[in-house]
């Protein structure tokens, strides 16, 4: 159909100036808060990093145990000086080296229940890696190889990532701390080979005390600070005696008076916690402690384990950046590498300081390696073709704000914002999770001494019936006598002399993993005097009495209903 032109030139013109009136939104933002468009691609990484954590199942391991521990603190408005929970251990003294996180683990959980404390998980986590990425953003120059490096240290300690316990706040405490040692970096100030004058930002000497004083009221890993701390030192006493061979002048050196005093002020802001000097040396000796030589995380590194693959890599990773590399490695780097390097080999739990220790060391070398790459022909065509992705935008940050307010909105944390129900059991506990022997223990308390999974110890102390006496959790293993340990580790293989095991300390319950303790089930089902009364998918339950086993009905294991929080 033909256009209709009215003959009225003035209306006319009133539409024409009608229709010039009408402007495209426009988003006013300074330069500084224009995002870029490849820069989406991080936010819906980071996004998508909070969302992992944050949906992450919470494993039957000792975090049940922590909290029971912050809850007792709470409650006593004390610290325990003996272990409450495990009466074959009571008597002992204990020191509550991580009676802060344990209280901040409780809190989370009378506030939040157990969704409180995935939320805190999700939050810490994703907090101490962007704290990461700003720090190797200093030593890199650039974000998107930053958050590169980041994830590297993420991937090398992916066998530990989705440990919940105390450890996590000292995880974010190791990062606050390198990002302090970073910005006394002369590489990341000057030219590369610039030597370091011992300026240091009056920040740092601030921040690394408070760091290290709240680092050592939340966990005991704060002696890694203290061991990183030093390392610079030495390495830097080490540079300075190799270029002027004059010991004289590596006291009189300006960098190592810097990194000496700092590690003093660190070691004496460590005392500041209610131990005062004995949590330090109580912390140096546990490692000692020789319950905790059958313990897997202290263990020595094993190249075919998870975390030996994840090493390995980065060992690779670390020659062929060094061998391309032109930046200089400094003794500093040398000797805190080497030192953390011995250390995850010796003890396998190291692994969660070792790949910041080793990120923090490779940084320079890997941002002179990926600018060589960046310098090439091929990636400089690539990178005009794709200009599109470097073009600033208002509405790109529209668009993060977007995808930052969607994660949020989809993640379990946003109920405590926007309401909701809590995740069920079967989504929001692992799998391995005895909820169905939990359950059943509550309507049938028992009567004694229980002797179940070390590794379930905690969760059924936290779960089950109020008074439940455990023979073993995994929090009391370096408080219990040695030989009440090695009694634990006979009746959990179902070694020979069992029956006068469990008659020596009286226990009237046993629960078994049917997977893991495939010769305790055998031994359990054919035990005179002992009467199965439940079984599931994943355990049985056992009790003294009757004169031959009996095989209760199977139960499959199927989501229970929401468990209460203690009080």
């Amino acid at each position: 159909m033909p256009a209709v032109i009215d003959q009225n030139p003035e209306a006319n013109d009133a539409v024409e100036t009608a229709s010039t009136d009408v402007q495209p939104l426009q988003v006013h933002l300074p330069e500084k808060w224009q995002l870029q468009t490849w820069q989406l691609g991080v936010v819906l990484a980071g996004a998508l990093f909070f969302m992992y954590h944050n949906y992450m199942r919470l494993f039957y391991s000792d975090v049940w145990g922590h909290v029971a521990y912050g809850n007792w603190i709470l409650d006593h408005e004390q610290l325990p000086t003996a272990e409450p929970f495990v009466p074959l251990a009571e008597g002992v003294e204990v020191t509550a080296t991580a009676w802060g996180g344990q209280i901040l683990l409780a809190l989370s959980g009378r506030g939040g229940g157990a969704e409180g404390y995935s939320a805190l998980f999700a939050v810490i986590t994703t907090l101490t890696y962007a704290v990461y990425a700003l720090a190797f953003r200093q030593q890199m120059g650039r974000l998107g190889w930053a958050c590169l490096a980041s994830f590297l240290v993420w991937a090398v300690n992916w066998g530990r990532h989705a440990v919940i316990r105390p450890e996590m706040f000292g995880g974010l405490c190791f990062a606050i701390l390198i990002a302090c040692l970073v910005s006394t970096d002369p590489r990341r100030r000057r030219d590369q080979d610039e030597t370091d004058d011992g300026q240091t930002p009056w920040l740092v000497w601030l921040a690394v005390p408070l760091v290290m004083m709240l680092w050592a009221n939340l966990h005991g890993s704060f002696v890694v600070g203290l061991v990183l701390l030093g390392c610079y030192a030495v390495g830097r006493g080490i540079e300075v005696l190799v270029s002027t061979w004059n010991g004289w002048l590596v006291l009189e050196d300006r960098a190592f008076r810097r990194w000496l005093i700092l590690t003093e002020l660190a070691v004496l802001a460590a005392c500041i916690n209610p131990y005062g000097f004995d949590l330090l040396m109580h912390t140096l000796l546990f490692p000692n402690n020789p319950n905790l030589k059958d313990i897997m995380e202290w263990f020595s590194l094993e190249m075919v384990s998870l975390e030996g693959i994840t090493v390995g890599a980065s060992w690779v990773i670390t020659l062929i950046v060094l061998r391309r590399s032109r930046a200089v490695l400094r003794a500093t780097d040398i000797v805190a590498f080497s030192v953390f390097t011995l250390a995850v080999i010796l003890r396998v739990r190291m692994v969660a300081w070792y790949g910041p220790v080793w990120m923090l060391m490779l940084a320079p070398h890997l941002r002179d390696v990926l600018q060589q790459i960046a310098e090439t022909k091929p990636v400089q065509k690539l990178r005009d073709d794709s200009e599109v992705l470097f073009r600033r935008s208002p509405h790109n940050t529209l668009i993060a704000g977007l995808i930052v307010w969607l994660a949020f909105t989809f993640s379990p944390i946003s109920m405590f914002v926007l309401g909701g129900k809590a995740r069920s059991d079967s989504v929001l506990y692992h799998s391995d999770t005895p909820l169905g022997v939990t359950e059943y223990l509550r309507e049938n308390p028992p009567n004694g001494l229980v002797a179940g999974p070390q590794w379930w110890g905690d969760w059924l102390a936290w779960d089950g019936p109020e008074g439940i006496q455990m023979m073993m959790t995994t929090n009391a293993v370096h408080v219990a006598p040695p030989t009440v340990w090695q009694d634990y580790l006979r009746v959990a293989n179902g070694d020979p002399g069992l029956s006068r095991r469990l008659d020596k300390y009286r226990i009237n319950t046993l629960i078994v993993h049917k997977e893991l303790q495939t010769e305790l089930e055998r031994t359990v089902r054919r035990m005179a005097g002992w009467t199965l009364v439940y079984e599931d998918d994943i355990a049985l339950v056992a009790v003294r009495g009757g004169e031959k086993p009996t095989e209760p009905e199977f139960i499959p294991a199927v989501p229970t209903p929401a468990v209460a929080e203690k009080p």
